[in-house]
């Protein structure tokens, strides 16, 4: 699968505290201690905090959709291929390139080392790896513009190039953020960030008409001043809440080496099928269609990263015990949610291209095969990340080597027979093998069946009810209390 989003992701599982703010002083702490978790009031703050990560997401998913539909109906099907093709380089290099450092720092930073060790640790890694990744990638552009990168203007692949060194100081100083529980400090750059992204598109391809030029200069910029609010805010945290005994390289490499096959492994397998489209000689217009259908069913994807962004530190905080009681929870849970919004975005996808962007009607058919593939992947993810939280990657990456392997191989079978609707139908097989692997894997750890941790019962139609009955009244209070404010 492919994205087009602006604003960069940065790489690591995403880890958060009390009210998103960072704990004053030593390792973080959790809200629910060690032994509680299964308790209902601990499952209530687990869902309250999932809720507010994917309120935040959602604030962000308004703001970028509105930017990958603008950007759709500026550029046109060939001219959004064009610019997918180019962005996806930077994506690539991040996820080959950086072995997965980035999540070793959010686990070392989740488990209270100290800030300014990292802050350091990451300014040498970054320094390395921007050196390695543009230096190697700069002399083997040639044989990439002919082949994977066939769609890419060759000039703007080597202008995006500036962002890798950007890119991968923001995953590091992310994942910093996130490991010690600063998720309101990082969701409020995201924001920021998002903002300035549409913003860029609006002047830059609707009001001065750069087009393709445009879109990337807009990439650049928000790359710089995403890694700038980053930094910052590092630098602020590890003078608020500088952690313990700082972690060496050597154990932040071998924390990372471990992580690295699945990390890469499963990039390949979200993304590999863009890259084929393009060896394959497929029309810009392909690439266009299909970066569409992605971007609308990835909308599914804001439920398991929210979950997941709560879960993984949760299961690394607690007993074996608790984190077993729990994960057949979530799972369920995550099945419901996933498969609601699903369903719900079917209706919604039909009508809004049709009306808003009639001249990508032929993205429709693989945004529908798509969708159960992603529910079955937002499954694994939960899955996956409940398993590295028990101190087993090894795991992940036998599993999400295998849905690589399958997902390439199905992508060249299937896609020269069938277009974009190909590259969607190997999505959805190797997707749903992924999650069955997945939760094998947990079903072993647990010690419960693989059924039990996904298929949703009544326990937990009623907990989602509660708690949007809460969240509901809540927002409802805080919009009372705020009109009391201005009539005052």
């Amino acid at each position: 699968m492919s994205s087009d989003g602006i604003v960069p992701e940065t790489t690591g599982v995403a880890l958060s505290g009390p009210d998103g703010a960072p704990q004053p002083g030593g390792a973080p702490r959790f809200e629910v201690p060690t032994g509680a978790v299964h308790k209902p009031a601990a499952i209530g703050i687990f869902a309250k905090r999932v809720a507010s990560v994917l309120a935040t997401r959602v604030t962000l998913f308004v703001m970028a959709f509105a930017t990958s539909i603008l950007l759709s109906r500026l550029l046109g099907p060939d001219g959004k291929g064009h610019f997918v093709a180019v962005v996806t380089l930077p994506g690539m290099l991040l996820a080959i390139g950086t072995f997965g450092l980035p999540s070793a720092v959010n686990y070392f930073a989740g488990r209270g080392a100290s800030v300014p060790g990292l802050v350091r640790a990451t300014y040498i890694f970054t320094a390395i790896l921007s050196v390695g990744l543009v230096g190697i990638v700069w002399f083997s552009l040639p044989a990439l513009e002919s082949s994977i990168l066939r769609l890419a203007p060759d000039n703007l692949l080597r202008v995006i190039l500036l962002t890798v060194p950007l890119g991968v100081l923001t995953a590091f100083g992310g994942a910093i953020l996130y490991g010690r529980q600063a998720v309101r400090v990082y969701n409020l750059i995201q924001i920021a960030l998002a903002a300035v992204s549409l913003a860029s598109v609006v002047l830059l391809v609707g009001v001065l008409r750069f087009g393709i030029d445009g879109a990337v200069a807009g990439t650049i910029i928000v790359s710089v001043l995403m890694a700038a609010a980053v930094t910052a805010a590092t630098w602020r945290l590890g003078r608020t809440n500088p952690g313990g005994a700082p972690a060496s390289l050597r154990a932040l490499a071998s924390y990372g080496a471990r992580l690295y096959p699945g990390s890469l492994s499963g990039y390949f397998s979200y993304r590999a099928d863009t890259y084929i489209i393009q060896a394959l000689m497929l029309p810009a217009r392909s690439l266009g269609n299909y970066s569409v259908a992605v971007t609308m069913a990835e909308l599914v994807f804001y439920v398991p990263d929210s979950i997941t962004t709560i879960f993984l530190p949760r299961v690394a905080g607690s007993t074996p015990e608790d984190s077993n009681r729990l994960v057949g929870r979530v799972g369920r849970l995550t099945t419901l949610l996933t498969v609601g919004l699903a369903l719900s975005l079917i209706p919604v996808a039909y009508i809004g291209i049709h009306v808003v962007l009639p001249q990508f009607v032929d993205c429709l058919l693989a945004f529908v095969v798509l969708l159960p593939g992603v529910v079955s992947l937002s499954v694994a993810k939960v899955m996956t990340s409940y398993v590295n939280g028990r101190g087993h990657p090894g795991l992940v990456a036998i599993g999400t080597i295998a849905a690589t392997v399958l997902n390439v191989a199905l992508n060249l079978v299937l896609i020269p027979m069938f277009g974009i609707v190909g590259a969607a139908l190997a999505s959805l097989i190797s997707y749903t093998f992924q999650a069955g692997v997945a939760l094998t894997f947990a079903s072993r750890l647990s010690g419960q069946s693989p059924l039990s941790l996904f298929m949703p019962g009544t326990a937990e139609v009623r907990l989602m009810v509660e708690t949007t009955r809460r969240l509901a009244g809540q927002a409802m209070a805080r919009r009372r209390r705020s009109q009391g404010r201005g009539q005052s």
